[in-house]
């Protein structure tokens, strides 16, 4: 079994997660090397004092010398100061060295000592998480806690032995110290330490909504009782709710959801119209079959208690990723990438499992042929999308949902014959899928050209599309939303590939960037799509004029290039208390221009490329 998961080199994964997850160790090994050092550089300092005494100590008999001189070049002073009886032949000043540096190496040595252990007890535990959905909870819910008060436990110790470094190395090696480093040093310390209390205490996320309107019974009588009779010969409960909608998959979980406003709780089934619609009976059944499926086997009751805990992981990577921080976030990252793999392994066995329950309940040749049509369904969708959003006219209809109706057939006639078909995977918004070569694989279906010609070939009857009442005009409803959201979208990406030549494209620009006017007791300036005026300039500066720009102080200066480099000066410090929103707006206009150059540069690249091999 590989060690990283698909797609990963065991070289990369140990370069990119295991290698600097050893950097937790750094700080703490660091420290360990100092104060070793210091400790051993002190005894050497009073044991060559206490010695040189003992020799010019005519009191002492030759017996006495030699046994004094045995003790203390036998014993390091930092193992005779923890005794009282040697403890006044230092001074309080090594008294407090000497704990200082006991102590940083206590938790020098605690530290390593721990990232050893939680390293070896995490390991162990993604191990046992690959056994099943429940040892995968276990083993996860287990380690969550462990790392969480391992993350704490380090960010203080280390924030600690850090702050410390800060200062004693400077003393050690210049014999000086720097207080702003020591400062900064135990600022950032306790800036991680805050941001971890914060990510414990930080609310979770809100429940994740879905595009789509409930199917009450009275609404869909037909389709749910013919799910019922699914559920019984599959052996699971029907779902609690069904949700129809325009998304181009099928999907359970039992996580609660936001449809139109409603919370909903319980089983949840996704279904798409317009790939029933495009589906015969058939298939439609072995795609529900798979779904329930996937209740039957609890995967939607352990998907629904891990996702908390992924979540809280998200939240504690985020807080450690910046900063001081960053050595116990690549370690911590390291474990997440490792559980990856766990969540990667049980994802596909289930959905395997799911996919041999629908050939067993309907049949292998229509589980194969509805992922097939689902995969080529999604392909199709996103081709005609990208076409639609690359276009840079404003689209005064869409029309997605006509191109898919009239176009997929047709497409899925080419598509059939297409190079990596079985690379593909079917889109889900909770969990992964294997590739669809290895599902068909499973359902023992030939994977080739002409057994995926002749299973698109089939037509789409739709039968489960009917048995919903009013089908076409709730998709109809739920297409004209998303294609009013898709035109906004479109329609403010535009603002960041016009660079404007006609009033209408402008119009389009300022939707986005209208004119903003600032005002001070000295003057005003004016911000707008195509550049910046003051008013004390002669002219205005348009942003294709500008090669630089820089802050000096409260003044911006802007360099053009017009006849020969200029600069043009804006003292923000005259336009308080606005002076900041001024900056903001600036480095917004100025940057969707650059942004806006760009794309053309790409879009006449790509023009001419194409133009080359034509």
């Amino acid at each position: 079994m590989s060690t990283a998961p698909p797609g990963v080199s065991k070289f990369d994964f140990f370069r990119t997660f295991v290698l600097p997850a050893l950097l937790v160790f750094l700080v703490p090994v660091l420290a360990w090397l100092l104060f070793w050092a210091a400790e051993s550089h002190l005894d050497a300092v009073l044991r060559g004092e206490v010695l040189a005494a003992i020799d010019a100590d005519n009191s002492l008999s030759a017996q006495d010398r030699a046994a004094a001189t045995n003790l203390f070049s036998s014993r390091p002073f930092s193992a005779l100061v923890t005794d009282p009886q040697f403890t006044a032949m230092v001074s309080p000043e090594a008294q407090f060295q000497y704990a200082v540096f006991r102590w940083m190496l206590r938790l020098s040595w605690f530290s390593i000592a721990a990232g050893i252990t939680v390293f070896a007890l995490a390991g162990i535990a993604v191990l046992f998480s690959l056994r099943s959905p429940r040892a995968q909870y276990i083993s996860l819910a287990a380690s969550w806690h462990v790392l969480r008060s391992f993350v704490i436990m380090q960010a203080i110790v280390q924030g600690i032995l850090l702050t410390a470094l800060s200062f004693w190395a400077t003393v050690f090696f210049f014999d000086a110290y720097y207080p702003k480093i020591v400062l900064l040093a135990g600022l950032g310390s306790l800036a991680v330490v805050a941001a971890v209390v914060k990510a414990i205490f930080r609310s979770p996320q809100p429940m994740p909504a879905v595009e789509g309107a409930l199917l009450p019974r009275a609404q869909a009588a037909s389709l749910w009782g013919k799910l019922e009779q699914l559920c019984a010969r599959v052996g699971t409960s029907p779902p609690d709710q069904i949700v129809a909608g325009i998304d181009d998959n099928f999907f359970v979980t039992e996580m609660p959801l936001t449809v139109r406003d409603q919370t909903v709780v319980g089983k949840t089934l996704f279904v798409s119209l317009p790939l029933l619609k495009q589906m015969r009976s058939e298939e439609a059944a072995a795609v529900l079959a798979h779904e329930m499926a996937h209740f039957s086997g609890a995967d939607t009751l352990y998907s629904r208690k891990i996702s908390p805990l992924l979540q809280r992981y998200g939240h504690y990577l985020e807080a450690l990723h910046e900063g001081v921080g960053r050595p116990i976030y690549h370690f911590m990252a390291c474990f997440r990438a490792l559980f990856e793999l766990s969540l990667g392994k049980i994802s596909r066995e289930r959905e395997l499992r799911a996919d041999r329950i629908a050939a067993e309940t309907v049949s292998a040749h229509d589980a194969a042929s509805a992922l097939l049509r689902t995969a080529s369904y999604s392909l199709f969708r996103a081709q005609v999308e990208q076409e639609l959003f690359a276009d840079d006219q404003a689209l005064d209809v869409v029309g997605v949902a006509d191109r898919l109706e009239t176009g997929f057939e047709g497409f899925a006639a080419s598509f059939a014959s297409r190079q990596g078909i079985g690379s593909l995977e079917s889109s889900h918004p909770f969990d992964s899928h294997p590739p669809l070569a290895q599902r068909w694989s499973a359902l023992g279906v030939p994977a080739d050209a002409a057994n995926f010609q002749a299973l698109l070939a089939v037509p789409a009857d739709g039968a489960w599309y009917h048995d919903i009442d009013d089908a076409p005009a709730l998709e109809r409803d739920l297409w004209q939303a998303y294609e009013a959201r898709f035109r906004d979208l479109h329609r403010d990406s535009l603002a960041y590939r016009y660079l404007p030549a006609t009033p209408e494209e402008r119009a389009v620009v300022e939707r986005a960037f209208p004119p903003l006017t600032f005002e001070s007791k000295r003057g005003h300036l004016v911000l707008d799509c195509l550049g910046i005026q003051a008013g004390d300039w002669p002219d205005p500066v348009e942003f294709r004029e500008i090669v630089g720009c820089r802050m000096n102080g409260s003044v911006l200066a802007i360099d053009i290039d017009r006849n020969g480099k200029r600069t043009r000066k804006v003292k923000t410090g005259h336009f308080k208390p606005n002076n900041h929103a001024l900056m903001q707006e600036f480095q917004r206009y100025y940057g969707r221009y650059l942004t806006a150059v760009d794309y053309r540069t790409r879009v006449a690249a790509a023009a001419d490329d194409a133009s080359e091999q034509q």
